[in-house]
């Protein structure tokens, strides 16, 4: 909670010291691989030797790179926890292996630059402190826009799809935000509105992970089939079963059994297998139409996920 509340701290007083140079900021790199409490002064961060192209296995901790101008260089194996980026230009840049946790990415611009977006999936932990993530959505959202041009523009597709999910799911965040804790001087969204927008982009995010996410998917599959299943154990003798063309070894009308009801539930919601059973009553039939609804969902879900994963 505590750094949610210095993340938008910038005062100088906040730091212990100014790194006024370049070279200090260098010299501070040989002689540690833990740099904490700056303020980076310079307008810029741009090589001018050959080994300071790269900068890895070095945590920053509480810093500030505000207003920085950063070009080709090379992070790898870096850390960055609770550091301003606000107002920083991202140029030609590349990242590898990093970790960005509670960071300020106010108006940051990202161009050609190679970079992972789960790096930045912690910048607000929104399981930590969701209340804090939720009041700072709308500079995620910025961000994550952000990311995802340049990775468009890079021709990154991984990393496209990567940006994409942390985008949609800021965007969410953003509507929770714009109807509870508007911005200043912005007006708050309608309850319809909220419902409209917020609510088809949660079910996105549990059911299919917006279409990346195969757990997910196995998730809900495994949930929405293991209570069709129980429910037609239960009410059984009240769907007026009839065998159809083929006599089933296993299947009784008259008596449930883990081995029918599995078939059912399985020709029920997927159609991967002809259990032969057919119900004949309403409620058999009402039964019925809602696992195949759910098993219709289901493979639009599963099919998106297919194309997102496999093509470009």
């Amino acid at each position: 909670m505590h750094l949610i509340k210095q993340f938008w701290n910038l005062d100088e007083k906040h730091f212990n010291r100014k790194i006024e140079s370049q070279e200090e900021f260098y010299t501070s790199l040989k002689s540690s691989d833990d740099l904490k409490d700056f303020v980076y002064w310079p307008n810029e961060l741009i090589p001018k030797k050959s080994v300071e192209y790269k900068i890895e296995n070095k945590t920053f901790t509480n810093c500030s790179f505000a207003f920085t101008t950063f070009e080709n260089i090379i992070f790898q194996n870096c850390k960055f926890i609770n550091c301003r980026f606000n107002h920083a230009k991202i140029k030609k840049c590349r990242f590898h292996d990093c970790l960005f946790k509670y960071v300020n990415m106010f108006k940051v611009s990202i161009k050609k630059t190679y970079l992972e977006p789960n790096s930045f999936r912690n910048i607000i932990p929104n399981i930590q402190n969701f209340k804090g993530c939720v009041k700072n959505a709308n500079v995620c959202v910025t961000f994550f826009q952000e990311i995802l041009d340049n990775s468009k523009d890079e021709g990154q597709p991984e990393h496209t799809k990567q940006a994409d999910y942390h985008f949609r799911k800021w965007k969410g965040l953003n509507y929770i935000q714009k109807r509870f804790e508007p911005e200043k001087n912005s007006r708050r969204i309608t309850n319809w509105t909220f419902t409209k927008k917020f609510v088809p982009n949660m079910l996105l995010y549990f059911f299919t992970g917006y279409g990346y996410k195969i757990p997910n998917f196995l998730i809900v599959f495994l949930l929405g089939f293991s209570f069709f299943f129980y429910n037609n154990y239960n009410n059984w003798l009240k769907y007026g079963l009839k065998q159809k063309d083929l006599k089933i070894e296993s299947f009784n009308p008259e008596l449930p059994n883990y081995s029918s009801t599995f078939y059912y539930t399985l020709d029920s919601t997927t159609k991967l297998v002809d259990s032969q059973f057919q119900a004949t009553t309403e409620f058999g039939m009402v039964w019925l139409t809602a696992q195949s609804l759910f098993g219709f969902f289901l493979l639009s879900a599963l099919l998106t996920i297919i194309i997102n994963k496999f093509v470009r």
